[in-house]
């Protein structure tokens, strides 16, 4: 049985008719060298501005809690394991929250948005996380620029808007409100 393999060896002659066959080919599974990487802005200005005073409201609440940014979906909830977790971040691996407040332990305890563009496919994904964080018990607030202005203890106030009872503890044995 003859095994020709024209394709290739057409492939070939053409190759080196035009003179790309001469020309030292970079490892094509080389990512590095095919996109060079540099460092790049994590947050841009405003966004800069709006974690300097959201840190500040946090250290009241939470004194050794964490605040950080861009935040995907699946690391601030989770779903019963009944279902197809495969499925479930399918539909919203590519969500992010832009602000995750979270106390000393690591959990997420208030989540602060972004004003988004106003395009269809931002607002649908906008609203597809809202209605996602909506059946958590995080409290989810939209931020507002004026709030840059505001003292900390208001600003606190806006982002853990939780009613304190008496015995209320954050991470302090001084923070019973």
């Amino acid at each position: 049985m003859l095994n020709l393999q024209l394709p290739r060896a057409v492939s070939a002659w053409l190759s080196n008719l035009t003179g790309q066959g001469n020309a030292p080919r970079k490892d094509a599974s080389d990512t590095v060298m095919q996109w060079p990487p540099t460092a790049a802005r994590v947050l841009v200005s405003a966004e800069r501005h709006a974690h300097k005073c959201i840190a500040q409201a946090l250290a009241l609440e939470h004194p050794k809690g964490f605040l950080l940014a861009h935040v995907p979906l699946h690391k601030l909830v989770r779903v019963p394991k009944q279902y197809s977790y495969r499925e479930w971040l399918s539909r919203t691996g590519l969500l992010t929250v832009d602000f995750a407040l979270c106390d000393e332990h690591g959990y997420a305890r208030s989540v602060v948005l972004l004003p988004v563009a106003d395009e269809p496919r931002h607002s649908r994904k906008r609203d597809r996380l809202l209605r996602v964080l909506g059946a958590t018990e995080l409290a989810v607030t939209p931020w507002n620029r004026e709030w840059q202005n505001e003292s900390s203890d208001r600003l606190r106030d806006t982002l853990f808007p939780r009613a304190r009872a008496s015995g209320y503890y954050a991470d302090t044995p001084h923070a019973n409100h």
